[in-house]
């Protein structure tokens, strides 16, 4: 299992590095000419309103994924949207300063502060990436598909294959869902069943993270929570491409940019987001080069909202991350730290274990 993870992310990193290089390859150029003075010019002219719109939509949208987590939550315990916006808004700010290993810190910050199990909360972040995948995936191939807009775009055949591509799969991949969600106990006795032949601890772990998983997709066997969550999915990612397109719009040259071309380049931001680095860097590079090379932009201009978008969407949650971090007196590290140890112990609560109890004030 671990090998094959590892192959999978060996081959995701080359995948969006060939996307990267591709991109590049014809715009080579573009870099050569790059004009320090026209860069210059641009930053100074950025809206200021804009730049807060893209912020105060950034923010709106982590509170409807508060919203989201509190319906994934009803079966287990009724928790207002305005009480997880706190752990969202610092698991976000985790997310940027630390990469990958930042999503642990808010489903350990709502086990810890709901008295919950960490693995079933872990459970309600793949669920909650399931949606995600389903909703922007959704989005993107339909603005592919359907939109006039997208008609003078270089690679638009390319583009409209991959749409298609994108609806199959996502269609494919919801059948075994529903299925899992229905079967999930009967999967996990049969795992713990051919494992505990060869080792009967692991055996029974695993089938405590299959059932943790398994309990946390009942919540879509609810028609009207099924609904509520296609509905907070749609609307969060609508709220980025509007994020995404308030910082296009700042700039004068790329006020003519619609909300299909923002999702479009929402698309390729997503690439990176595959290889996931501090900071965000690989995303920026991918959005540089689909500006230039799909849309057209001078390199500067591209530069320019690049850095914007960085600001504004990717590290915008930052500051008020930090501020709810020192505010409940707890570092940013010892959260990592405690929420790798807690992962290994899927049954208990959060609110109660060792790691929980000795958990120190900065």
């Amino acid at each position: 299992m671990l090998r094959g993870g590892r192959g999978a992310r060996v081959f995701a990193v080359l995948g969006v590095l060939a996307v990267l290089g591709l991109l590049l390859s014809h715009e080579i150029s573009a870099w050569r000419k790059f004009d320090w003075r026209v860069f210059y010019t641009q930053a100074r002219h950025i809206s200021i309103w804009r730049s807060v719109s893209a912020v105060a939509i950034t923010y709106a949208g982590i509170l409807l994924r508060a919203a989201r987590w509190s319906v994934f939550l009803r079966r287990v315990k009724e928790v207002p949207a305005a009480r997880l916006f706190g752990p969202t808004m610092i698991g976000y700010a985790g997310l940027a300063l630390l990469g990958r290993p930042g999503e642990l810190i808010r489903p350990w910050l709502i086990a810890r502060k709901e008295r919950l199990s960490i693995s079933s909360q872990m459970a309600i972040l793949t669920l909650e990436r399931i949606f995600d995948t389903a909703a922007v995936g959704m989005l993107i191939a339909a603005a592919i598909l359907s939109s006039s807009q997208l008609q003078a775009l270089p690679y638009l055949s390319q583009f409209r294959r991959g749409g298609f591509l994108l609806i199959v799969l996502i269609a494919f991949l919801a059948l075994p869902l529903f299925l899992f969600a229905k079967k999930g106990e009967k999967i996990a006795f049969l795992l713990e069943r051919m494992l505990s032949h060869v080792a009967s601890r692991p055996a029974q772990k695993v089938a405590e993270i299959v059932n943790g998983f398994a309990d946390g997709l009942k919540v879509i066997q609810n028609t009207k929570s099924l609904i509520q969550l296609i509905f907070l999915s749609i609307s969060i990612w609508l709220f980025i491409a509007l994020a995404y397109l308030e910082t296009l719009h700042a700039f004068n040259g790329l006020r003519g940019m619609s909300l299909m071309e923002a999702l479009l380049l929402l698309g390729f931001s997503l690439l990176g987001s595959l290889v996931q680095l501090p900071g965000g860097g690989t995303q920026q590079l991918i959005v540089i080069a689909a500006l230039i090379n799909v849309f057209g932009v001078r390199a500067e201009l591209a530069v320019s909202r690049s850095m914007l978008g960085w600001l504004t969407i990717f590290m915008a949650p930052v500051p008020v991350g930090l501020a709810l971090l020192r505010h409940e007196r707890l570092s940013l590290r010892r959260f990592l730290q405690n929420s790798s140890k807690q992962s290994s112990e899927p049954d208990a609560p959060c609110g109660v274990s060792t790691e929980a109890r000795s958990l120190r004030p900065v």
